[in-house]
């Protein structure tokens, strides 16, 4: 639990600091050459500066999900407003075996592709086995998400989203208590990655 609140105070601090703007404060003397008179003029300027880097694609990772799943993720450029990914994990639980796989579209109202803020229907399948004794089971789960990406360089890539996925758990087991699991369960994303 502190991981976590640690990831969110660290990512939520990075997002807010990306959000400036410039302020300049500018004195000048100047002398009418005619006249011989100093004129002195004070201003204030505020800017504010936007990313316009095209980006058409982004290799991410989840550290986050490292405590159950290693990942890494592909998102691809559709349009101004879409994009599409998927993504592969395997299980980092000792003693638990088996594969996943994800997929993901991204939509980005302000027509800005892979930055600012998305909204993310997701799927996932998972097959995962526990040995002999424990037998295999798979995880299918939907769900949605919201979020915001951004850049803090030219590449390198931050996401941040919080939403919620239902789980269907499914498999062959001595127990066969697997439709007990079955429910809602928040989502909780920190990306990190590239973008090119």
């Amino acid at each position: 639990m502190k991981t976590i609140l640690l990831v969110f105070f660290v990512g939520c601090a990075i997002f807010f600091s990306t959000f400036g703007q410039d302020r300049t404060d500018e004195k000048r003397w100047t002398i009418d050459p005619e006249s011989g008179d100093t004129i002195y003029a004070e201003s204030l300027i505020i800017s504010r500066t936007e990313d316009i880097t095209p980006r058409s694609n982004m290799i991410i990772i989840n550290p986050l999900k490292f405590l159950l799943f290693y990942n890494i993720s592909f998102f691809h450029k559709i349009n101004d407003g879409t994009v599409i990914g998927g993504g592969i994990q395997i299980p980092t639980v000792s003693g638990i075996t088996g594969f996943g796989i994800n997929s993901e579209v991204r939509f980005y109202p302000s027509g800005i592709n892979l930055r600012g803020f998305y909204i993310a229907p997701n799927i996932s399948y998972n097959n995962l086995s526990g040995g002999d004794d424990n037998g295999s089971f798979s995880i299918t789960s939907v769900g949605g998400l919201v979020g915001w990406q951004w850049f803090p360089g030219d590449q390198f890539a931050i996401g941040l989203g919080v939403g919620i996925d239902y789980y269907f758990f499914s498999g062959k087991n001595t127990d066969d208590d697997f439709d007990k699991l079955n429910g809602t369960a928040p989502l909780l994303r920190f990306d990190i990655g590239y973008a090119w």
